[in-house]
């Protein structure tokens, strides 16, 4: 989970990079084709495994929300919403996580496990307020909430499917399935790729193989080894790596209670994971 928040961190400054060069719906299409053919080899060497026809409809849900539905929140999101307003609405998916799971009746989360995920919340809300100079509520908040929403029920969906199939084909699967989705709404790909410059490449290249292909089936199999409550407590730590390479690549001033939020939202993470370790123990 430390390899891939850092990893969803610095793409969210390759989405803005690639922004720049390409449309929502391409650089979602483009992204997620790079990853369908980094999986394809994987899926090949493993013997070209295949869900059971019952479970098909489930995987088919599992990419439309996780990588078809989220990937247009956020890239057509982020054309409205400023950084502080996009960081605070998408890091409500943890939260959504957990009520869907204790709602459902599929998790149980202890007190403690409550205390740190306030913590990092309220980490989230200063980060938030400190990198914007006010909220603006538009359309890109409603696409951007809608993100968070569609996030939080491909976790579940995840955790369902990883206890009966391999992480590793369980995300080739939904990764094809949400590339289908996500090529409607793209355009003149070819043209696309040959004007963008190689800045913009690298960023697309990085984004495909590694937040999408790379680090979805290590969060698959994250999920089916330990309780949602402390894997999905330590995508609140997101926003703060996606502050320090904002200010590394983009040049993007953080301000003094910007990194006081990062450093309490950390500390909110840190509070999940030693703490619900220690009580299992």
């Amino acid at each position: 989970m430390l390899f891939n928040i850092i990893a969803w961190g610095m793409s969210w400054v390759s989405v803005r990079t690639v922004l720049k060069e390409l449309d929502a719906g391409q650089l979602g299409a483009l992204r997620y084709l790079i990853a369908s053919i980094v999986m394809l080899p994987v899926w090949l060497y493993r013997g070209r495994p295949l869900p059971a026809r019952s479970d098909l409809g489930l995987v088919a849900l599992l990419g439309l929300f996780g990588f078809c539905f989220y990937n247009l929140g956020i890239n057509f999101g982020e054309k409205t919403v400023d950084a502080g307003t996009g960081s605070l609405l998408i890091s409500f998916q943890p939260i959504i996580v957990i009520i869907i799971g204790v709602l459902l009746r599929r998790e149980t989360v202890s007190l403690v496990a409550w205390i740190g995920i306030l913590i990092s919340l309220v980490g989230v809300i200063m980060t938030a307020i400190g990198g914007s100079a006010g909220f603006t509520l538009n359309l890109g908040t409603i696409l951007i909430l809608g993100a968070a929403l569609s996030s939080a029920i491909q976790t579940l969906i995840n955790k369902a499917l990883t206890r009966r199939y391999h992480a590793l084909d369980v995300t080739t699967w939904a990764i094809w399935f949400g590339t289908l989705g996500l090529l409607p709404f793209s355009h003149n790909l070819p043209e696309a790729v040959c004007h963008l410059s190689a800045n913009g490449l690298s960023h697309l290249i990085f984004l495909g193989v590694v937040p999408a292909a790379l680090c979805y089936t290590l969060f698959a199999w994250v999920l089916s080894q330990i309780p949602i409550a402390t894997a999905i407590s330590s995508v609140y730590a997101i926003p703060a790596f996606s502050v320090f390479f904002g200010w590394l690549f983009l040049k993007e001033q953080p301000t003094p209670l910007t990194l006081i939020g990062g450093a309490v939202t950390i500390a909110g993470v840190a509070w999940v994971q030693i703490l619900t370790r220690k009580e299992k123990s």
